[in-house]
């Protein structure tokens, strides 16, 4: 009884093209991984990456390549190991996606930056948050003045925490206090 692998029928491909052929497609599997990594399309490259590895170890086995069923078992275990790798990272960065980008205006509520010129609720001064100055306002009339005509300011070279913003662009801003420095607002008390 001859053995279906390796009898060939009449017209066949010579063993040494399809071992050709099986690497090509190997590598091109590979390639498809590397090409899922860098293209905005995830997903699409991986499948034809494990489609493509797992064509090229059955042409390994059909071109009786020694020990092909040992190969075969190889690809298919690094096609489902990077198939299930890429598909995890991809979907979890997926998930990650959905979430609301924070850019702009929203990104900087809870910033700390540094007082540059005296800020008050009355008054604007520049502060420097985010790496840029912007205009601020003290958010709201500290209760611990106790001096009702004299506005409350922070003074120059605290920290604030943006908190909002008004009109205009302008930051709302709270100061905070810094372990082993005393209270950040400046005035008698």
């Amino acid at each position: 009884m001859p053995n279906i692998l390796t009898s060939r029928p009449e017209g066949a491909l010579p063993m040494v093209t399809l071992a050709a052929i099986a690497v090509i497609l190997l590598l091109l599997g590979l390639m498809l991984f590397v090409v899922d990594l860098s293209v905005t399309n995830h997903g699409l490259p991986t499948a034809g990456g494990i489609v493509t590895l797992l064509a090229g170890g059955l042409v390994l086995l059909v071109a009786g390549v020694p020990y092909s069923g040992v190969l075969l078992g190889a690809v298919v275990v690094v096609a489902i190991s990077m198939g299930g790798a890429l598909f995890g990272v991809l979907g979890s960065l997926r998930v990650r996606g959905r979430r609301p980008a924070l850019t702009g205006k929203e990104e900087m509520i809870g910033e700390v930056g540094t007082v540059r010129s005296l800020v008050g609720v009355n008054s604007e001064g520049w502060v420097f948050v985010h790496g840029e100055l912007w205009r601020a306002v003290l958010a709201y009339a500290p209760q611990h003045t106790d001096q009702p005509e004299n506005e409350a300011v922070t003074a120059v070279g605290r920290k604030v925490r943006v908190v909002g913003f008004g009109e205009g662009g302008v930051v709302q801003v709270v100061p905070i206090e810094l372990p082993g420095r005393g209270r950040d607002l400046e005035g008698p008390g």
